[in-house]
């Protein structure tokens, strides 16, 4: 809020005079609303004068409630979307925690399988009966003596295979877990990256297509056909320099600038390792090192890092791209790039 202080006393009185003036004319209905159109936006305010280009109080009055409506109903459909992912994001993180917990189980492997060597190596020197809930014998890979636990209900011999057999079963497991950890921990990206969409999404249209995207690759929900085909949520479009340069704001619109509208020549943008847009600049003439920095900038600003200082983005050209086979939306993988530190900045566009 602005203090009272930051105004002259004559200003105040001014102001004073002004709501006075509007208030004495709004029970005789002598009360207009003035559109002006600042090019960003249109404003309205309130003035006594009416004439035939003015608009009714009640018609502004009209467009403030519909505005707001429409803003609550954005909200609304958006926070019900994330509240879905932030649901899917729990259910994977908890995927996760359990796969640690495997792999932690899975360190003891080489324990097990330790026991069974020295057991089968002393076997000759050992008392092979049961009711022996332990064993010490020398490690002849330290040269000091271990103390082995055993199940007493069978001799150090069967004892021997058991922890083989574990040994065993948990290399088995641990290839598994492994892979399966790697599968997560890629899905948690994808979901982050998603999220952050939702987060950065200003439009009922751009949370349709996540929306869309979520059902399809998420939730596994099988496509619909319908002869009434929903619009699509378009990029960014910008003019830097008199270049051309494409802005994607989901992973969908993502995938589709760099491998549907964007040609093999132009250059690709994205802050490195951080969840956000793919810039494409359009090679439409020569691209001078002012243009590469303000596009890494933009890449900068239109992700997660856009609140730090200097942040790394790759940028190559589009044909060092691929999109492996089922791969989610907006992933790629890069053969070669340059980097560069930049400040995020969109440069008010």
């Amino acid at each position: 809020s602005i203090s009272p202080t930051h105004f002259t006393l004559e200003e105040i009185e001014t102001l004073y005079d002004e709501i006075q003036r509007i208030l004495s004319h709004i029970q005789t209905g002598n009360v207009c609303c003035i559109e002006i159109d600042t090019g960003s936006k249109k404003e309205y305010v309130l003035d006594c004068d009416k004439n035939g280009s003015n608009l009714d109080v009640n018609h502004f009055i009209d467009i403030f409630y519909a505005k707001k409506e429409k803003a609550e109903n954005f909200e609304n459909y958006r926070n019900n979307v994330l509240k879905v992912m932030l649901g899917i994001l729990k259910k994977y993180t908890n995927r996760l925690k359990s796969i640690d917990r495997k792999l932690e189980e899975c360190k003891q492997m080489d324990q097990y399988q330790l026991y069974g060597e020295l057991i089968t190596s002393h076997l000759y020197q050992i008392d092979n009966t049961v009711n022996v809930s332990s064993i010490t014998l020398s490690n002849y890979y330290t040269g000091e003596d271990i103390s082995i636990p055993l199940d007493s209900r069978y001799s150090p011999a069967q004892n021997a295979k058991l922890f083989f057999k574990k040994y065993n079963k948990l290399k088995t497991a641990f290839a598994l877990v492994t892979d399966q950890k790697k599968d997560t921990k890629r899905e948690l990206q994808y979901i982050e990256s998603i999220i952050y969409s939702l987060e950065n999404a200003s439009t009922v249209q751009e949370v349709d297509d996540i929306y869309l995207e979520i059902k399809e690759n998420l939730l596994h929900e099988t496509k619909v056909n319908s002869n009434k085909k929903k619009e699509s949520s378009q990029p960014m479009i910008l003019q830097i320099e008199q270049h051309t340069v494409y802005v994607g704001k989901n992973n969908k619109q993502n995938d589709e600038l760099t491998f549907k509208i964007a040609s093999k020549n132009d250059i690709w943008f994205h802050a490195k390792d951080i969840h956000g847009s793919h810039v494409i600049l359009k090679k439409d003439g020569d691209i001078s090192d002012g243009i590469i920095s303000k596009c890494a900038s933009l890449a900068a600003y239109y992700s997660k890092a856009r609140e730090t200082s200097k942040v790394e983005v790759q940028y190559t050209q589009v044909k060092n791209l691929r999109k492996p086979k089922h791969s989610n939306p907006g992933f790629v993988v890069i053969s070669t790039y340059n980097s560069i530190m930049v400040e995020p900045s969109r440069f008010d566009l």
